[in-house]
């Protein structure tokens, strides 16, 4: 009998969705692969594109501004089973009257079958849009998914042209330019109160929209208040592109935040470094090294992982008696991508300041450092990444027969590893 109702429930909720299909009205067309339709609502242009086979309770994605633009992300999530829709406040700058039609289009679609909590997808000026209606409407918000997004509206006054638009959009209701009652920089608390997650892509090279000046506004407020973000700054880029080569990562994260299950797990550190970080000179490894005491803090559950390697280098070609010790290619490395962390502490570089690997390969150090960024940034966590600079090792006669001599190399290193890190804007 149970059987039988779990069918007959699963055949009903097909049916539901064949019929929530049929109920969307407009004109028909067909966006990559699945029905789209075009219609209007108070006066703006909107679209729902409808995926074939839709996950239970109708999860959507909303885009303010910028319909089809570096699509990758919404691709991968009409596959997966979410609605994509569009609704067009691009140049509104997220006036009170806009909001207002923004519910008004959330309404319709949630008539329509569509999750009560959407995922606003924001680029650009359609981040902030997206921030002011989460802040205006925060429990009708499942998460945030900001690329590159406009958080300080001041940002606007350094160019006279965007300005005046704020200031002529903003008349069209009769009120005077947002202030800082109105300012998305200005109301992050509303979404850390609310606990609305966040998914944070940003580009360390923008000169549009600056990181510093606005997305890292948001992530040092969630942090702060350890609250659920995920933040991936994508080192050299500027602006454009947006979006992400791996969009699954990101799909993984917004189901996640819709289902209930962003907190399910504890949150897994990944301590990657050498005999440091292994622990080597303590009397017990398991309980002595500094992963292991950073297990033992109090707060929020973590699950930490010791994966240094005693005698590892950054350098894939470093060496240690002649035998290959590049973290990058030892088993270490395959350990830490099926741990799939949430955080990685880097601390792995004291082995290349030795003569014989700094002499004969340091100019692959910031590259070899930056390939191994690369690739932990794009684990399925989408892990935060710190670096750490370890301590300088004393000249004795042991340490001298291991290769280690003071001829200037590790505040070479120290130089090259700041920069990585202001590079990646991870310096903090």
């Amino acid at each position: 009998m149970k059987r039988l109702l779990t069918l007959l429930a699963t055949v009903v909720a097909s049916f539901a969705n064949i019929v929530l299909s049929a109920e969307w009205h407009g004109t028909k067309s067909v966006w990559h692969g699945a029905d789209r339709y075009d219609f209007t609502i108070a006066g703006r242009s909107a679209i729902m594109i409808v995926p074939d086979n839709p996950l239970p309770g109708n999860p959507w994605i909303w885009r303010p501004a910028f319909f089809d633009a570096f699509p990758s992300i919404d691709t991968a999530m009409l596959e997966q089973g979410y609605h994509i829709a569009y609704y067009n406040v691009t140049d509104e700058w997220a006036r009170p009257s806009s909001l207002r039609a923004g519910k008004e289009f959330f309404d319709y679609a949630v008539e329509h079958s569509l999750m009560d909590k959407v995922v606003m997808e924001g680029l650009s000026r359609g981040g902030y849009y997206s921030l002011r209606f989460a802040q205006t409407y925060p429990k009708h918000i499942g998460a945030l998914l900001l690329d590159n997004p406009l958080v300080d509206i001041n940002e606007l006054r350094r160019n006279v042209d965007w300005w005046n638009d704020v200031t002529a959009k903003w008349s069209q209701d009769s009120l005077p330019p947002p202030g800082s009652a109105e300012n998305a920089a200005c109301n992050i608390s509303i979404l850390v109160d609310n606990k609305v997650p966040v998914l944070l892509l940003s580009g360390g090279a923008d000169t549009i929209v600056p990181y510093e000046r606005n997305g890292k506004i948001i992530k040092d407020t969630y942090w702060r208040w350890d609250m659920p973000l995920k933040s991936v700054v994508r080192s050299h880029s500027g602006h454009h592109p947006l979006g992400i080569g791996n969009p699954y990562p990101i799909a993984e994260f917004i189901y996640k935040c819709l289902y209930g299950q962003h907190n399910l797990r504890p949150i897994r550190v990944a301590c990657i470094g050498d005999s440091m970080t292994e622990g080597v000179g303590t009397d017990e490894f398991s309980t002595q090294s500094y992963p292991a005491q950073l297990q033992t803090l109090p707060g929020r559950e973590y699950v930490v992982g010791n994966f240094g390697v005693s005698c590892a280098t950054m350098l894939r070609n470093g060496t240690d008696a002649g035998r290959p010790f590049g973290y990058i290619i030892h088993p270490a490395m395959r350990n830490v991508i099926d741990f799939n962390p949430d955080i990685v502490i880097i601390a792995l570089e004291v082995n290349d300041c030795k003569s014989y690997n700094w002499e004969n390969f340091n100019s692959e150090f910031t590259a070899d450092y930056q390939s191994l960024i690369d690739t932990l940034s794009m684990l399925p966590a989408l892990p935060e990444i710190y670096l750490v600079i370890e301590p300088y090792v004393q000249e004795t006669p042991q340490t001298l027969s291991w290769g280690f001599e003071n001829k200037g190399y590790y505040e070479q290193m120290c130089e090259r590893i700041n920069t990585t890190a202001i590079d990646n804007n991870i310096s903090d």
